[in-house]
């Protein structure tokens, strides 16, 4: 055991250099480190200081000044730190001083040197004895947990800590005249027993229940109880380490209740709502987007969301890998933002939806929840309203704004490609004398006519435009002159043969033109329009080619 204190440090207190160094030669051959003060007030000052001893050895008679009684009494003040008196006399007197002051006792200086290393030793030994007595003390008493240890068979409290005599309002007194039944309103003793029944037998190390306890004025709160039985030196004791559930079970209602809000909402809103967790699996569905894409949700979650609905496999690639990129950051080029995209339903029908996509971290993980607004009908009427803002109203043919700006789209790719484009505009003959003759409504008739039977000849890539009143023009890609001549002739003989109710035959003038580098879009609608007027000149009914310079008619 003395190998073991090799490293405790004591301080003798002793006037008499001769019994100081006597004593410090002993404990010095045993390994302790030794410091040696003459004076009382010195070893006040030496324990106080940073480097206090592990134990004091205090001569009581110190000569003048604060005797060892007095010393000792001003320590135990300041720390706790064991003290063993030296005494030449150990009459009555002298042992009732000490025993005032200490309970590590005294060793007389003529004592054999291994009754006073054997003293050094036990009070070192009690002193750490009692210092881990009191950790654990500590530990118990303090706990924010209630701690009962209670007896086997009585069942009666042997130790309750103080968080728990605060909460139930008893004294440790009363408590020692209890047991857990008198805390406990649902069970009784039989009920109670069976619970401890595993312990006793070994078939449990531990058991966990949940009951209420009652405290001394009456009232209850919830708690859960975790019992185990517990052996020392032959003796049982139960230990039940209870925590308190109230806050606990307010947190669980008022979740219940934010959660009871929260479905309300979600159930109520007409915006679907979908959340995805990081595989890209719908783990939430709310009614309105069953009611928007036609799936109950035991039909969809879990299921993969981006191959569901996004249509365009080009898209959906996209959508993938911007998803991988949320995986790893809840970031993305769609997150914050109104993405428009056309999706499925469930019976096949196709629409168009608003989402806007925002990011919730759960459990370390990023999940994306998105907001979808069915937007198919906002869509058709933006079409509607782009058709009129590109279209003439009577004829159903692009109108002249439309025209100009494909015009330009036109001459901007021919000057990168190299591809050439012509252009044809042709003017009814005499049109005048139709409403005139005829009235507007008629005229009307005669336009919406001629322009079905152009656009039913022209290719999809052609656009066909009323220019003005009773002109139109044809914008032919990838054309030459001579090829649109050959088109302009059919058009002119299968305008002349038609038989229009009212009025019988007409017939159109035409004006060809072919890009030239330094076209832009007024000189080469001019040039169109320059052979209209010229083709009017030479009789009408007849087309005009501003590269051929000749002229085609039916006479």
């Amino acid at each position: 055991m003395l190998n073991e204190l090799v490293s405790n440090k004591i301080l003798i207190v002793e006037d008499s250099i001769l019994n100081a160094r006597i004593t410090a030669d002993t404990l010095n051959m045993y390994g302790y480190r030794t410091e040696v003060v003459r004076t009382g007030e010195e070893a006040v000052e030496q324990v106080c200081s940073g480097q206090r001893p592990d134990l004091v050895l205090m001569d009581i008679e110190l000569g003048n000044g604060m005797s060892g009684i007095d010393a000792a009494l001003k320590i135990h003040i300041r720390c706790n730190i064991p003290i063993i008196f030296l005494t030449a006399n150990a009459c009555k007197r002298i042992t009732e001083q000490i025993k005032s002051v200490t309970a590590y006792g005294y060793v007389t200086k003529s004592t054999n040197p291994y009754v006073l290393l054997s003293a050094v030793d036990m009070a070192l030994t009690r002193w750490r004895a009692e210092q881990g007595l009191e950790l654990y003390r500590c530990i118990v008493e303090e706990s924010l947990n209630e701690i009962y240890v209670f007896h086997r068979d009585t069942l009666k409290f042997i130790a309750v800590n103080r968080i728990a005599r605060d909460n139930l309002g008893y004294t440790m007194e009363e408590l020692h005249k209890m047991t857990p039944l008198d805390i406990k309103p649902e069970m009784e003793r039989r009920s109670f027993k069976g619970l401890l029944a595993p312990l006793v037998g070994g078939e449990q190390e531990g058991a966990m229940f949940h009951t209420v306890q009652r405290r001394k004025d009456g009232s209850l709160y919830p708690v859960e109880v975790h019992l185990q039985l517990l052996k020392a030196q032959g003796e049982e004791a139960y230990l039940a380490l209870i925590i308190n559930l109230t806050e606990r079970r307010a947190m669980e209602q008022e979740l219940r209740e934010r959660e009871g809000v929260l479905s309300a909402i979600t159930d109520s809103v007409h915006d679907a709502i979908i959340m995805i967790d990081k595989r890209g699996r719908v783990v939430f569905w709310n009614p309105a987007t069953e009611q928007l894409l036609g799936y109950a949700p035991a039909e969809i979650l879990g299921q993969d969301l981006h191959q569901l609905f996004l249509l365009n496999r080009e898209l959906r690639q996209k959508h993938e890998q911007a998803f991988r990129q949320f995986q790893a950051t809840g970031q993305g080029s769609l997150m914050g933002k109104n993405t428009e995209l056309k999706c499925r339903r469930k019976d096949g029908q196709e629409i168009y939806v608003e989402v806007s996509l925002s990011a919730v971290r759960i459990k370390d993980d990023w999940h994306a929840v998105g907001i979808l607004r069915d937007i198919s009908e906002r869509k058709k009427m933006e079409d509607q309203l782009y058709r009129l803002s590109i279209t003439d109203p009577l004829t159903e043919v692009y109108n002249r704004r439309y025209f100009s700006n494909k015009l330009n789209e036109e001459i901007e790719r021919t000057r990168r490609t190299g591809r050439t484009f012509s252009l044809v505009m042709l003017d009814l003959d005499h049109f005048k004398s139709v409403n005139d003759r005829f009235g507007h409504a008629v005229g009307d008739s005669v336009l919406k006519t001629i322009a079905s039977a152009i656009r039913s000849r022209i290719r999809t890539t052609d656009i066909l435009a009323r220019w003005g009143g009773e002109e139109f023009t044809i914008l032919l890609p990838e054309t030459q002159e001579n090829k649109a001549a050959c088109l302009a002739e059919e058009l002119r003989t299968n305008i002349g043969s038609l038989v229009i109710p009212e009025v019988g035959q007409v017939t159109a003038s035409f004006g060809i033109t072919e890009y030239v580098p330094s076209d832009t879009v007024d000189t080469i609608i001019l040039r169109a329009d320059r052979m209209t007027y010229e083709a009017k000149s030479f009789g009408r009914n007849c087309i005009r080619c501003s590269g051929q310079g000749e002229r085609t008619s039916n006479s």
